[in-house]
C-alpha cells in the first residue's frame, strides 16, 4: 500500500512537472514570435540615403533588411570618405560603414539595437528604447565607453515622417542635460 501511494505521488508529480514543462515552453514560443513592434521595425526596411543637416559631407545610404523571419534586422550603413583607424593604429581614409542589428524584446518590452563601426572605438554599443504612437518616435538610451572608465551617456530618437522620409537625432547627456550632436535626415531610394 505504502510502494503504491509513493508511485501515485511521484506519477502525479513528473505529470504536473512535464505539464508545466509544456507550458513554459509554449510561453517560450509565444515570447519568441514576432508581433506588431517588430512589423513596426519593418516599415523601415529597404534602401535609404541621409544626410547630416550641418555637415554636408556627412551622406550615405543604409540598407536594412530582416533576418529570422522578421525578428531581427539587419542595419548596413555606408557612408562618405573620412579617416579611420587601421590595426596598425595609423589613420587612413576609408568610407564610413557600420553595422546595427535592431529588433524588440518581448519579455522586456523594449526596442533594442546593437552597433559597431569603422570609425572610432572598439565597442559594441547597446540602446534600449521605447515607441511613442502619438509622435510616431522611437526614443532609445544606452552608453558608450571609448576609454576605460569614460561613460557617455547617450539618446537616439527616430521619427518617422511618412512612408518616405525619417530623421535620426543623437543626443550626449551630461548631468541629465541632453545636447544635441547630429541630425539625420533620410529619403527612401526608388527602386
Amino acid at each position: 500500500m505504502k510502494s503504491t501511494l509513493v508511485l501515485i505521488i511521484l506519477a502525479s508529480f513528473f505529470g504536473t512537472s512535464t505539464f508545466a514543462q509544456n507550458d513554459e515552453f509554449k510561453q517560450l514560443l509565444a515570447y519568441s514570435a514576432p508581433g506588431k513592434n517588430h512589423a513596426l521595425i519593418g516599415t523601415l526596411s529597404g534602401s535609404w540615403t541621409f544626410q547630416d543637416q550641418q555637415r554636408s559631407f556627412v551622406k550615405g545610404t543604409v540598407l536594412r533588411k530582416a533576418m529570422y523571419e522578421g525578428r531581427f534586422y539587419t542595419v548596413e550603413v555606408t557612408g562618405g570618405k573620412l579617416q579611420t583607424p587601421v590595426a596598425d593604429g595609423k589613420m587612413k581614409e576609408a568610407n564610413y560603414q557600420g553595422m546595427q542589428i535592431e529588433g524588440y524584446d518581448n519579455a522586456k518590452m523594449r526596442f533594442v539595437t546593437i552597433s559597431l563601426n569603422n570609425h572610432i572605438g572598439s565597442d559594441l554599443e547597446m540602446q534600449m528604447g521605447t515607441y511613442d504612437s502619438t509622435t510616431r518616435t522611437f526614443t532609445y538610451e544606452g552608453e558608450t565607453e571609448l576609454l576605460p572608465g569614460t561613460i557617455t551617456k547617450n539618446r537616439r530618437t527616430l521619427k518617422i515622417i511618412d512612408n518616405d522620409h525619417y530623421t535620426e537625432e543623437y543626443f550626449e547627456l551630461k548631468n541629465d542635460v541632453a545636447t544635441k550632436t547630429r541630425e539625420l535626415r533620410y529619403t527612401r531610394a526608388k527602386e
